[in-house]
């Protein structure tokens, strides 16, 4: 090989080697950019995780703290309600139903119930011409037409129904006179007052008059209970409370014994072409809150 053979070779072996060496380099360069790189997003990645963390953690907290906040004013709100006595929260019931349903809506004024450990709540429903009013023992003292309240049994309503003309409210009382019950044996009820008897297949009922008013106890003697009895203490009980007077007529259907959860005992009267309709649990409660309507 000739002089000028070896430069040529010896020139184009060190081309060959600096670009591979270049080459190399640009290799090393964009891994060690792509690396930097990735470290950078993954940096960035986990401050944005961290700080999404953050935030939530702080929602949680805040919402934490408002539902503590309106727990404990929850709490203390049913504090301060069970403080007050059944005739207290039967009034506040009375003060809503005047302001919703107007000023001249019949509504009960003492509960019947002061003696309980429960706490009476009221709930109401229509308008001025008709509209029923209820009247629960619960644990704790409900606000007025609570939604719980549609899960439990009243103690007490007070329903208003408003007719066409009187004599359809006339219409709708179960009165009966002494006049009509024959010649039926009498027995005497105290106060100057005389009940007729009607008995047969086990049961009894103890009819007698007071006013307009047109009474009638039942009781059966076969399941031990003793109408008469009943119908003296009833007669008690409404000599010493005074009942809504009808403008017509008024009923009512008593029963001897009382039956937990059922409204066993009611008043039905006229005022002109309105009925009103008065129901309970047991005779005292009838009588002492029906007196205290207003």
């Amino acid at each position: 090989m000739n002089k000028f053979s070896k430069v040529t070779l010896a020139l184009l072996c060190t081309v060959i080697l600096a670009g591979c060496s270049n080459d190399n380099g640009s290799k090393t360069n964009a891994k060690e950019q792509s690396t930097s790189q990735t470290a950078k997003s993954s940096s960035q990645k986990q401050s944005s995780t961290s700080q999404a963390k953050e935030s939530q953690s702080s929602e949680s907290s805040s919402q934490e703290q408002s539902s503590n906040t309106e727990n404990s004013a929850t709490d203390e709100s049913q504090a301060e309600a069970n403080k007050l006595s059944n005739n207290e929260l039967i009034q506040q019931g009375a003060i809503s139903m005047r302001q919703n349903l107007g000023d001249t809506a019949l509504v009960a004024t003492l509960s019947g119930k002061e003696d309980s450990q429960k706490k009476v709540s009221v709930s109401y429903s229509g308008d001025l011409n008709n509209y029923t009013a209820n009247y629960y023992l619960e644990k704790d003292a409900k606000p007025v037409n609570d939604e719980s309240l549609k899960d439990s049994s009243p103690y007490a309503t007070l329903t208003k129904k408003t007719y066409a003309s009187t004599d359809e409210a006339v219409s709708q009382i179960d009165y009966q006179n002494d006049a009509s019950q024959g010649n039926l044996p009498k027995i005497s009820l105290g106060y100057g007052l005389q009940a007729t008897v009607n008995s047969g297949a086990g049961q009894r009922y103890l009819h007698w008059n007071e006013g307009n008013w047109s009474f009638t106890m039942h009781g059966s003697p076969v399941a031990n209970e003793d109408p008469t009895t009943a119908a003296r203490k009833a007669v008690t009980l409404l000599e010493r409370y005074r009942l809504p007077a009808p403008s017509q007529r008024g009923s009512g259907r008593l029963e001897t014994s009382a039956k937990a959860g059922f409204l066993t005992q009611s008043l039905t009267w006229n005022k002109d072409n309105v009925v009103y309709e008065f129901k309970a649990d047991d005779l005292e409660t009838l009588v002492l809150v029906a007196a205290s309507l207003q």
